[in-house]
């Protein structure tokens, strides 16, 4: 049984395995908003560039505001590469499932999406869209400057293809990744190998 231990150990640390630890904020921009919005029914969002060196994204949460009314919306956020033509946001890299009726205070909140460790490059932009509200509409909210990160003094609207560049001061989101994703198929690998041994 002790060399089972110790083989277990020395294949989880050839295999590189770590547990997952907490991802790292790369880009937050949620701590100073200025009290502006924006309406649109087509995708809008920001252009950011990623601190550290973190790029596997788990989580990004975005700001919303039903104009002082609870209510609903039906939301859907996209990541983007920075590659077409003159930078505008090119390749698709991640889109969410509609979350559907997403309950809304009527004030200024946080709605966060979870992302399966999608690679991104170190500039990208992220929309949202809103697809259905209840009355009022529902916007993104706008702040500066973000405590981590960066961002160009203006949005993204449109879809792809037809982007529109908007100067604005940046709308609230907040951005989490992890250097690289789990290693629970390596983990598997190596019990599997160990279950054969045993064998």
């Amino acid at each position: 049984m002790k060399t089972l231990r110790l083989s277990l150990i020395e294949l989880l640390v050839v295999a590189g395995f770590t547990v997952p630890g907490r991802a790292d904020v790369i880009y937050d921009n949620t701590a100073h908003w200025l009290g502006g919005y924006g309406f649109t029914a087509l995708e809008q969002g920001d252009e950011v560039y990623a601190a550290g060196s973190a790029r596997w994204v788990t989580k990004l949460t975005i700001g919303v505001s039903h104009q002082g009314e609870p209510g609903t919306a039906d939301l859907q956020a996209r990541l983007y590469a920075n590659d077409g033509a003159g930078g505008i946001p090119g390749t698709p890299l991640w889109q969410s499932a509609v979350m559907a009726n997403t309950p809304l205070s009527g004030g200024v909140q946080l709605v966060s999406f979870a992302v399966p460790d999608v690679l991104v490059p170190d500039s990208f932009t992220w929309t949202l869209q809103v697809l259905a509200y209840t009355i009022p509409a529902v916007g993104l909210v706008n702040g500066d400057p973000p405590a981590v990160g960066s961002s160009p003094n203006f949005d993204w609207f449109g879809g792809p293809g037809h982007w529109t560049q908007l100067d604005y001061s940046d709308w609230i989101a907040r951005v989490e990744a992890i250097p690289e994703p789990s290693s629970a198929l390596l983990l598997l690998g190596a019990l599997a190998v160990l279950a054969w041994r045993r064998k």
